[in-house]
């Protein structure tokens, strides 16, 4: 009896995990423009795929996976700009959706949660149009502008029958448009932070007073206020210890704490005290019961130190889609230019680099072009558009860069004979003789 209780509950936590949603969107308008509609589950501290919808009929159409907790960002594409409309449905599998344009303000009618949220949209929208579009603004009109968004936060609450997720929704919506909106400021109206004839407390509350809640892990820009404002500390323990100790909710929390590790793990000089870095690592993720494929992902970084062996688990194929073996450059020097078809930078390097390799006087050393363009064709197209010859190779998935914590390309490694990193951030060939001259001197 109990193995049968078992494999019902298995079933049953199976099925609401794969419970989808159907979508069928409308848009009311004579001349709608709408030439693309995608629909994105939102969930706190997860995941989810964005699904673009089917055109039938004059009607968007498309099934996602359902949300937990309801939320859904609806992304319209029309008119070349593209706009976040946030919606909200429960215990459905078939939702039928009108939406209004009126202007560029979307309307969505079928629900007194929905009503409410695109109102306050429309109404947040119109604030920051006007923050940019208005020029010369006075004092007196630009805090009138900052204290518009939480009048608009009450009108949208002014709708009859709003439930309370939505309404914890609104607030935090609504907050962190006013918050970006007045750090906007000085670059909307031309003019100084200090110019500004009020302070950010006259016009907002403190962001623990409205953030501490659930939602604002729905909000990247939120999770950014969350850490802009923590106490600027050199310490990962103790900005993850300030962060617990000035925020209650866990969820929110964990959100901040996991943008705060990924920064840290980017940042962090992998060549000066690679066990200390990692020691600290292992100790939050402990202390805070945070993913430990943050450990794992550390440890990758030991790539970048100079003397570290060229990381396992990278994929390269030739222009023939054959696997290459880093191994069989063992021998020689090799100097890497890790780029992509659609970098410009990158692309401006390349003539530089094969006049390098026209001019080295160094048989120790060949040159090897990494892409991780994800469209294969593209790459392709790029090395005839540029006449790119020697050894070219595609890393799609990008694990090299990962593996080496390339934060922007193009970027330059050198490997020794033994294939052991020898420069991490090499010269880029545009510095000419001073890269030459130090490449002739590998021996």
């Amino acid at each position: 009896m109990k193995k049968i209780l078992t494999i019902i509950a298995l079933f049953v936590a199976m099925s609401a995990t794969a419970q989808k949603v159907r979508f069928d969107i409308k848009f009311i308008s004579e001349e709608s423009g709408v030439s693309k509609v995608l629909v994105q589950p939102l969930n706190i501290n997860e995941e989810s795929k964005t699904i673009v919808m089917r055109e039938k009929e004059g009607h968007f159409v498309g099934t996602v996976q359902a949300s937990k907790i309801g939320f859904y960002n609806l992304v319209i594409v029309r008119n070349q700009s593209q706009l976040l409309v946030p919606i909200y449905v429960t215990d459905a599998k078939n939702v039928s959706l009108d939406v209004k344009i009126d202007g560029k303000a979307y309307f969505v009618e079928n629900s007194a949660d929905n009503r409410a949220l695109t109102i306050l949209g429309a109404k947040l929208n119109e604030l920051d149009r006007s923050l940019w579009l208005q020029e010369g603004m006075s004092g007196d009109q630009m805090k009138e502008l900052m204290l518009g968004y939480e009048k608009a936060l009450d009108s949208a609450k002014e709708v009859q029958g709003v439930s309370k997720p939505v309404v914890e929704y609104m607030n935090v919506m609504a907050y962190v448009r006013a918050f970006n909106a007045y750090k906007s400021i000085p670059r909307a109206q031309g003019i100084s932070m200090t110019s500004i004839p009020f302070s950010r407390n006259d016009v907002l509350p403190l962001p623990g007073e409205v953030l501490d809640n659930d939602y604002t892990s729905l909000f990247f820009a939120g999770l950014q206020i969350i850490k802009d404002e923590l106490p600027s500390l050199p310490s990962l323990l103790d900005r993850l210890a300030n962060l617990y100790a000035a925020y209650g909710n866990n969820a929110l929390r964990t959100s901040v704490a996991i943008s705060i590790m990924k920064e840290y793990i980017t940042n962090y000089n992998y060549s000066n005290d690679f066990e200390g870095g990692l020691a600290i690592v292992k100790r939050a993720t402990e202390k805070y019961g945070l993913p430990a494929v943050f450990v794992d992902e550390f440890m990758k970084r030991k790539s970048t130190v100079p003397g570290a062996p060229f990381p396992e688990g990278v994929k390269l194929v030739d222009v023939n889609g054959k696997a290459v073996d880093f191994s069989q450059f063992k021998g020689k020097y090799v100097y890497i230019d890790m780029w992509a078809s659609w970098c410009g930078p990158c692309c401006k390097e390349v003539p530089h680099l094969q006049q390098l390799e026209k001019e080295l006087n160094n048989d120790n050393v060949v040159f090897v072009s990494v892409s991780s363009d994800k469209d294969e064709q593209a790459w392709r197209n790029k090395m005839v558009e540029l006449k790119m010859h020697g050894h070219q190779l595609l890393d799609i998935d990008n694990t090299l860069g990962d593996a080496l914590n390339v934060k922007g390309i193009p970027f330059f490694v050198i490997y020794d004979k033994d294939g052991n990193l020898h420069t991490y951030g090499a010269l880029r060939p545009s510095t000419g003789t001073r890269l030459r001259s130090m490449l002739e001197g590998l021996k």
